[in-house]
């Protein structure tokens, strides 16, 4: 009796001894990540056109003119802050659509797949929404948008595909990447191009990379830019508010 007591204890004493190696591992992984840069940060403020709200779950951009009544859900990139995408949802509200960064459980969107649900439910005067979502981001707006096909319109995948079937979805689909970017490549989007919505446009920015979707400095493994950071968003922009025009 002894001897099988012992066992169990020795097996407990692993088994907690793994989960706390587990748990240490990760805690050291999502402490990593990219944070905004300045720029970024100083788009946070309140202009004359929109006001900024900033909490720790969302960061909303409402427009205080010819308000829109199509909304926009940003999903970020894999351990990248939500901030860092304020600039391009900056120049949305700038354009009357109110815009909602979406900040993720530890920067992952693996852990906050359905927060759009309580933007939509928080934004009443919305009737359509589009889903924009970057690199893992862009993933799980898909996912998102795929089982909430009464609520999203259309989902811009920047630098990223859908990990699941999205070809029958009846939303639009908007693909931009960058012809330089070192992480989600040309092969990727070939070979994952029958999983996009039927109704898809592709686009790509020549001289463009990844981490220039965001302003949280360089992203590792991908390629510099022949292009700035302000021209790879300038053209971004335009191709959303061009796809969201035509919704």
């Amino acid at each position: 009796m002894k001897s099988t007591a012992s066992k169990k204890k020795i097996i407990l004493v692993a088994l907690l001894l793994i989960f706390a190696l587990i748990s240490v591992a990760f805690t050291y992984y999502v402490s990593d990540y990219y944070q905004a840069e300045p720029k970024a940060l100083a788009a946070l403020k309140s202009t004359e056109n929109y006001t900024v709200q900033n909490t720790d779950e969302y960061i909303t951009f409402t427009p205080l003119k010819n308000n829109s009544s199509t909304g926009i859900i940003i999903y970020p990139g894999g351990k990248v802050q939500g901030d860092a995408y304020s600039v391009i949802a900056s120049q949305f509200a700038q354009n009357g659509h109110t815009t909602v960064i979406v900040k993720m459980p530890f920067n992952l969107a693996f852990f906050g797949a359905d927060k759009a649900n309580n933007v939509i439910a928080n934004h009443k005067e919305i009737s359509k929404w589009i889903m924009v979502g970057h690199s893992l981001g862009g993933v799980f707006a898909s996912d998102y948008a795929v089982k909430h096909q009464d609520k999203i319109k259309g989902v811009v995948y920047l630098a990223s595909y859908p990990s699941s079937d999205a070809s029958k979805a009846t939303f639009k689909g908007l693909s931009i990447r960058g012809s330089l970017d070192g992480l989600t490549t040309s092969n990727d989007i070939s070979e994952n191009q029958d999983k996009f919505p039927a109704n898809t446009t592709f686009i790509t920015i020549e001289g463009g990379n990844h981490f220039n979707f965001g302003d949280y400095g360089v992203q590792e493994g991908d390629n510099n830019s022949t292009i700035t950071r302000e021209e790879q968003q300038n053209q971004t922009i335009q191709a959303i508010l061009e796809f969201v025009k035509n919704i």
